[in-house]
């Protein structure tokens, strides 16, 4: 009797806005999300990702389609020679080889060396080059005299370097691995960017990729062959042995594919938004008639 509600004095307490002064601010909020990642359209289904992220799928990129591609004729050149090591085997079983059975499938493995390395990248022919000349592939003759009986040099016919078919497997794995990376991330940025820039990140994005593939491929070619000099200067007699020189363009041949790669990403990057620019200026045109 004679009292009033609780709650503060001299606070209006009508109209749509009117907020409690007594109490800490109650409005609508955005929702929550990390300060470097990306959000949804709809405000309400958070990307999880970061620069440091985009930066770190892009890197292996510029080398991740050689290295895929070279992995797979790896993969075809292995089995090649498995297939011709099983002949040799069914002719040593038989025992009575003919010259001509024997001539011939040295001759079959030479041609298979040198079609199959035709089809590899820049850096992966370069690589198997100096790992073993074309010019120094052993005619028949040649490996009776090192191998002391046509027997021996069946037995080793479809033998591969082991170190390259590890190099191979590698390859077949993250290389793809790193190609679904950098395409789900690339969709994720044009995605997420707003509308209206949506065809100008659209058009950056894919010119960074396109620039970082083949910018990489020149690089991995240009790294390996100057390791590759560093470590042989003739590129013909390796001083160091051919494994050594083999080695030292590996690694210059990674090292310039990413480096060489992240410049073409960022030239690919400007031009993308330079054709952009172009397309737009040219779409806008309109003729005037009087």
């Amino acid at each position: 009797m004679g009292g009033r509600p609780p709650g503060p004095t001299c606070a209006e307490r009508s109209g749509p806005g009117w907020i409690d002064d007594g109490t800490l601010c109650r409005d609508r909020s955005a929702v929550a999300a990390p300060e470097s990642g990306a959000v949804g359209e709809r405000g309400d289904s958070p990307v999880l990702y970061s620069p440091a992220v985009k930066v770190a799928v892009d890197i292996p990129f510029a080398i991740a389609p050689g290295m895929t591609w070279d992995g797979f004729w790896r993969l075809i050149y292995d089995r090649a020679n498995e297939a011709l090591q099983k002949q040799a085997e069914l002719l040593l079983k038989r025992g009575n080889i003919t010259r001509l059975e024997y001539a011939e499938l040295v001759n079959a493995r030479n041609k298979l060396v040198v079609r199959l390395r035709n089809q590899l990248s820049p850096f992966g022919e370069l690589y198997s080059e100096l790992l073993k000349p074309a010019s120094s592939l052993k005619t028949g003759e040649q490996f009776l005299k090192q191998k002391g009986s046509i027997e021996a040099v069946l037995r080793s016919v479809g033998r591969t370097r082991q170190v390259v078919n590890r190099i191979g497997v590698v390859s077949r794995v993250a290389g793809p691995a790193s190609i679904v990376l950098e395409l789900t991330m690339t969709a994720i940025v044009i995605q997420q960017a707003a509308p209206e820039d949506r065809s100008r990140v659209a058009s950056r994005e894919i010119g960074g990729a396109v620039g970082s593939v083949g910018f990489g491929l020149a690089g991995m070619w240009a790294g390996c062959a100057g390791a590759a000099a560093l470590a042989s200067p003739s590129l013909v007699v390796p001083i160091v042995g051919e494994v050594s020189t083999g080695g030292a363009c590996l690694v210059g041949g990674i090292l310039g594919g990413i480096g060489v790669g992240w410049l073409g990403r960022k030239a690919g990057e400007a031009a993308g938004e330079g054709l952009y620019e172009i397309y737009t200026e040219v779409s806008d045109f309109r003729w005037v008639s009087r």
